[in-house]
């Protein structure tokens, strides 16, 4: 049995520091003084107008790590938030965790990389080499990625999820990290379920979202808990539905 468990210009707005534990064991810390940033994430989402971009110009925004990939749902990639707008980093490297973990603040270099939408995140990275039906590429490259981004020498604070329902998801908030109470899990078919795949969840009004858990998640193969819950995770959209990419077996709490 599964365990329970276009070139964009940049603007002169300076992005207030964000909220963002202290580091465990392992993880490493960073002094570096990042350049100011230029521009914020809420304002580079509103110029995106949706096509992939090059970034041209020297911008930098400001954000607070919001994904980890120490349970391995979130695979080379790296979630920052500010202000209620999300960016997602391809970075394409492993063990993120120990040099952006969450909480700590980082300043993104975005001239050079590539703007796009991915499930309705606004991502950052390598201009795709070849038509692989992906809209970015890894950076998978460390002096690349250190370039780009710059953790300050901020302490550590948990970020804070947005608490909302269902029915006041809007497609803007993709990429930030969501909350969303009195939940409980609704298979299709009354049977008990593991996290891998894409699992439906509803509130009391019948209103559903869905959970997503890559099957190499180091919880893939946990059992579901019943009864109500609470979710949080990075908000994403495919087309039809609103999805939560849960970081572990925590972003689960029964209520």
């Amino acid at each position: 049995m599964a365990r329970t468990r276009g070139v964009l210009a940049g603007a002169a707005m300076l992005l207030l520091p964000a909220g963002c534990y202290d580091s465990s064991f392992g993880e490493k810390k960073r002094t570096e003084t990042p350049a100011p940033a230029t521009t914020t994430l809420k304002a580079l989402r509103g110029q995106f107008e949706g096509n992939p971009t090059v970034v041209e110009s020297p911008m930098t925004v400001r954000g607070c790590v919001t994904s980890c990939d120490r349970s391995e749902n979130f695979y080379r990639t790296l979630c920052i938030e500010a202000d209620g707008a999300g960016l997602e980093i391809m970075a394409g490297l492993d063990h993120l965790h120990n040099d952006y973990p969450e909480g700590s603040t980082v300043t993104v270099h975005l001239q050079g990389w590539m703007l796009a939408e991915n499930r309705g995140l606004l991502q950052l990275g390598r201009k795709p080499t070849t038509d692989n039906g992906y809209p970015t590429d890894y950076i998978a490259s460390r002096p690349a990625l250190d370039r780009t981004v710059v953790r300050e020498a901020e302490p550590l604070r948990p970020p804070a999820a947005a608490l909302c329902t269902i029915g006041e998801l809007r497609p803007t908030m993709c990429g930030t990290l969501v909350r969303i109470e009195g939940v409980h899990y609704a298979p299709q078919e009354p049977v008990p379920g593991t996290w891998a795949g894409d699992n439906r969840f509803a509130d009391d009004a019948g209103n559903e979202i869905r959970t997503y858990v890559r099957p190499y998640a180091r919880f893939a193969d946990y059992d579901i808990p019943a009864g109500r819950c609470a979710l949080t995770g990075i908000l994403q959209h495919d087309g039809n539905r609103y999805l939560l990419k849960l970081r572990d077996e925590t972003d689960c709490e029964r209520l």
